[in-house]
């Protein structure tokens, strides 16, 4: 079954989420849409290396490996990327309680229960799509500081593969049977982070957030979330309920899963193993930043 389906979303051109070289139509998205050429490329990084090495309040890793994330989240303008930066830095060690000392051991349970998963295939415009399901944790047993650090090294993955840092995530926030348990947790006192991460702190480019499966009490923590997003990120977001044909009309069924009335057979990445090809340089980089 998941070997006919692989077939099927390769005669229609999809590609898988995996991809270690850049196809020579991303290459060219990231030409006509970030400014991006090796000239460019080059020349930007060096620029920004130099920023960081003489500010004397930043410290973070220096490598073109990382560097580039923030330089293409910003289309290559060095200020806003700098900028970026910053936030994220500034993002992280606010809450030494999350980062200073990662439970490997949960991280590795919320990510094997599907809270968090990466789809097989991208989307007709190269998005990687990643699904989040809120049912799958369980606050009683895996506390926040866990859940905010996987969702960190999570991001941090997309640093393997540079066709997400082109062309974007998209991303399916699955609310069934969000809770008052899990609004206890989380509202009020980590509404600012969650704003924050979405605003303007995270390497990543947004390309859309589909809400799905919301009940009453999802639309109250929106009522307060939305209150300190940016417009540009508002506009991003859609709300679904249980219509996954309205879901379709932003993200190919072909890519989706048979929970979202899509036709992926089989999806289970496997986010732990997805995680650990990052995790020595996830620890690196939180190292450096409360050294």
């Amino acid at each position: 079954m998941a070997a006919k389906y692989e077939e099927m979303m390769k005669s229609k051109g999809f590609l898988p989420y995996n991809l270690d070289t850049l196809p020579a139509k991303f290459i060219q998205i990231a030409k006509e849409e970030l400014g991006e050429t090796n000239e460019v490329r080059r020349s930007t990084l060096e620029q920004l290396r130099k920023r960081i090495l003489k500010d004397k309040k930043l410290k973070c890793p220096t490598d073109d490996k990382f560097l580039i994330q923030f330089l293409r989240a910003r289309k290559y303008d060095v200020d806003k990327a700098m900028e970026l930066l910053y936030n994220y830095f500034n993002l992280i060690t606010s809450y030494p309680h999350f980062f200073e000392k990662p439970d490997k051991e949960k991280m590795d349970k919320l990510a094997s229960s599907n809270f968090v998963n990466l789809l097989p295939f991208r989307d007709n415009d190269g998005c990687l799509v990643l699904t989040i399901k809120m049912e799958k944790w369980d606050p009683d047993d895996i506390n926040v500081e866990v859940l905010f650090c996987l969702a960190t090294a999570v991001v941090f993955c997309l640093e393997i593969y540079p066709a997400s840092q082109i062309c974007g995530v998209r991303i399916i926030f699955d609310a069934k049977n969000y809770s008052l348990k899990h609004l206890r947790r989380l509202v009020p006192r980590y509404i600012p982070l969650v704003a924050k991460a979405l605003r303007n702190c995270l390497p990543v480019r947004f390309k859309s957030i589909h809400v799905v499966n919301e009940a009453n009490i999802f639309h109250y923590v929106w009522s307060i979330l939305k209150i300190a997003l940016s417009e540009k990120i508002k506009s991003r977001i859609f709300f679904h309920g249980d219509n996954m044909e309205d879901v379709h009309k932003f993200i190919p069924k072909e890519v989706l899963t048979y929970e979202y009335a899509g036709d992926c057979t089989s999806y289970n990445i496997g986010v732990v193993k997805e995680v650990d090809k990052i995790y020595d340089r996830f620890l690196m980089m939180i190292k450096t930043f409360f050294s």
